[in-house]
């Protein structure tokens, strides 16, 4: 009886503390202060884990082996290198001054010129050393001092022979003095000889041309200045093309050039463009006229490098 007294009593004062405390309006929202925080990378990059932990004594002696073995590799490495280069050097230095010296010169393959006529244009002598030669050089005084050799190859045999092997010039082309002689030229146009008695029977005659400079072992100089441009491109054609039986050149000017195939026809190319087109498109045109009409004479002209015309003779 007492206990549900005394729930009574306390339900009781509950609701008179009730009716006293007057009701809040909570019609409004509350919300709570904001605060905006900025942090920076260096604090952000402090806050990393393990970033304020202190190396140990064994982790600190372990970074330092470290270091000093990586120095210690650059160091031999760098070493090695040098003495490496140092040893290069005094090989080459020794090559060039102690070693290699020419005790032998061997000269073969020219029917025109002797030994020693060779030997004296060359700057090469016995005692010189054998990788020091001026190849290009020789090559060059050879072939203008002494206009019948065409080339000159150079081999080395160690210990110290020297072989030079020549090469001799043959006369491709030749041009008619006013005074009854011939000048001779190699294919490359050089001139060979300025004054021959006799054209060899089987060098081309170059006509309709005037030569101003013919100084044996140098390029043929004609008065007009386009005439060995356009004779050089014909060479040059007729090498590549394997022509063979041609026993003229007219070149009057640079739109006007002649071939004289097996001394009956002309095959006129006006200038000296598409020359090997040229050539080959004569060729097969010449054989078809001799199938037709074996020892057939006259004129084909082919100046357009398109059509041909042939006229008859």
């Amino acid at each position: 009886m007492k206990k549900q007294s005394k729930k009574a009593k306390n339900a009781k004062s509950k609701t008179d503390r009730e009716k006293t405390v007057p009701a809040l309006n909570l019609d409004f929202d509350i919300e709570p202060p904001r605060k905006k925080y900025d942090f920076s990378e260096s604090q952000l990059s402090a806050a990393k884990p393990n970033s304020g932990n202190k190396y140990t004594k064994n982790e600190i002696r372990r970074k330092q082996n470290k270091k000093r073995r990586l120095k210690n590799s650059v160091r031999n490495v760098l070493i090695t290198l040098g003495v490496l280069l140092a040893v290069s050097v005094i090989g080459t230095v020794l090559s060039l001054t102690v070693f290699f010296k020419i005790t032998d010169i061997n000269i073969s393959g020219s029917g025109i010129y002797t030994q020693e006529q060779i030997k004296q244009v060359c700057e090469i002598e016995t005692g010189g050393n054998l990788f020091l030669i001026d190849k290009e050089k020789n090559r060059e005084k050879l072939t203008e001092l002494l206009p019948y050799i065409y080339d000159v190859k150079f081999k080395r045999k160690l210990p110290g022979t020297l072989h030079i092997q020549i090469q001799d010039a043959v006369c491709a082309y030749s041009v008619l003095n006013d005074d009854g002689t011939y000048v001779l030229l190699d294919d490359n146009l050089k001139v060979l000889e300025n004054a021959a008695k006799e054209s060899p029977a089987d060098a081309t005659v170059i006509s309709d041309v005037l030569i101003v400079g013919s100084n044996p072992g140098s390029l043929v100089e004609f008065e007009n200045p386009d005439t060995l441009g356009c004779i050089k491109s014909i060479a040059e054609a007729i090498k590549s093309v394997g022509l063979n039986d041609i026993s003229q050149i007219k070149s009057s000017d640079k739109n006007n050039n002649s071939l004289l195939y097996k001394n009956r026809i002309v095959l006129e190319l006006g200038d000296c463009s598409n020359l090997e087109s040229k050539l080959y498109k004569c060729l097969a045109a010449c054989e078809e006229l001799e199938n037709k009409n074996g020892e057939v004479k006259g004129r084909l002209n082919i100046s357009t490098g398109k059509q041909i015309y042939f006229t008859e003779e």
